[in-house]
């Protein structure tokens, strides 16, 4: 009998904590790193406007370079998407909203596969005295409880928004390939 009493206080501990979880994390979810690159607006354009060179720089294929990715429509217009299939990283499509050369492009991404989610995805472009500063942003809204994984999404997502930045910056630059660090 003792046993279930402490098992019964174990579970409404689990289950407390669990509801705190549930109402005080933030449903909103907001990323945004910057980097600046020494190239001119026109020449980082290609490589956040066109899937094949964002799959050049990006940490998810290159963490997952066995995933399969399928181009529709013409890359580097409004309306295209690539979408993509991987052990590692799951199911997913990113779709171009809206791109205004040299300075923004907007974005949506589903996930399918871990789970269910969306996205809005933007690349911001400034001139810097001949250098390009990029910001790149992820903004996505949760509802309860999925805002848990939000809260614990955050970090990751900065770190992989930071390397795919690092990497991107150091293609256009240098024009070497990337690896990941991990």
């Amino acid at each position: 009998m003792k046993a279930l009493k402490v098992l019964a206080w174990i579970v409404g501990v689990v289950v407390a904590l669990f509801l705190v979880l549930v109402f005080a994390a933030p449903s909103h979810l907001r990323v945004e790193r910057s980097i600046l690159v020494n190239a001119p607006a026109n020449v980082v354009w290609d490589y956040l406007a066109k899937f094949e060179h964002f799959n050049k720089w990006s940490t998810w294929k290159l963490a997952d370079t066995a995933a399969v990715y399928t181009l529709t429509g013409i890359d580097g217009t409004a309306g295209a998407f690539i979408t993509w299939k991987g052990e590692k990283i799951g199911e997913g499509k990113l779709e171009h909203i809206s791109l205004e050369p040299y300075k923004h492009i907007r974005q949506k991404i589903y996930f399918f596969k871990p789970y269910h989610s969306q996205a809005n995805i933007f690349f911001q472009l400034e001139d810097a005295d001949g250098k390009t500063k990029v910001t790149w942003g992820f903004d996505a809204n949760y509802g309860r409880p999925e805002n848990i994984m939000g809260m614990f999404m955050k970090g990751a997502l900065e770190k992989d928004f930071q390397q795919g930045l690092d990497n991107m910056k150091a293609v256009v630059e240098h024009r070497k390939p990337v690896t990941v660090k991990w």
